[in-house]
């Protein structure tokens, strides 16, 4: 369920303020905001469980919320709609770049046999335990999720983050958005349907 102290009212009258250069206002934001981020980012870290070896949800909280910053200096959002959409943004492209660096040949967990034990006698192990050999497809997965994530139809994207990232309910959204709850539920269902497609059915829904 949505924060309270995040809904449209207060967002309203610290966006305002926002406007005029208030940092307080802004940093206010923020803080009310990092509950829920990290709520979302130990969710994401649950969803691919072997990334959990090479990061944790503080990282990767700690860097959504230094973007989401970045982000609002430049960018002002004018509504609890468009406030979720930005926050979900960082976070997708923090989990997005994280997943690229520690994946691939050169990447953190390619480098670190952590599940392999060297013999006395220096020859190579001759086998890897499974945990480790899925490492990788995990770190792929994980990337290639967020990644078509950020390639849904505007309206698709920001129901599918709202739902997936923050917790809402399409009822809640139907609301936010001003829509009956059933066009939020079409938007969803289109939404997972793309999702399925472009992962070739690696992914579940997750309602």
């Amino acid at each position: 369920m949505p924060d309270e102290s995040l809904d449209t009212l207060f967002l309203n009258k610290q966006i305002a303020l926002i406007r005029e250069g208030d940092r307080a206002a802004r940093n206010e934001v923020i803080r009310r905001a990092q509950r829920r981020l990290e709520r979302i980012a130990k969710r994401m870290i649950r969803n691919f469980p072997n990334v959990n070896r090479w990061a944790n949800f503080e990282d990767v909280l700690q860097n959504a919320l230094i973007r989401l910053l970045r982000a609002l200096e430049t960018v002002t959002p004018t509504s609890t709609r468009e406030f979720y959409g930005l926050a979900a943004r960082q976070i997708r492209r923090e989990l997005i770049d994280m997943a690229r660096s520690l994946s691939g040949p050169h990447g953190l967990a390619a480098n670190h046999a952590s599940g392999a034990l060297i013999p006395k006698n220096g020859d190579p192990p001759s086998s890897v335990e499974p945990a480790d050999m899925r490492i990788g497809d995990d770190l792929d997965r994980w990337r290639a999720f967020h990644e078509a994530v950020e390639l849904l139809p505007v309206e698709e994207r920001e129901v599918f983050g709202l739902i997936y990232y923050h917790g809402w309910k399409q009822a809640q959204i139907a609301e936010l958005f001003g829509k009956d709850e059933r066009t939020v539920r079409r938007w969803y269902t289109a939404a997972c349907a793309r999702l399925k497609e472009r992962l070739q059915g690696d992914w579940t829904d997750p309602e």
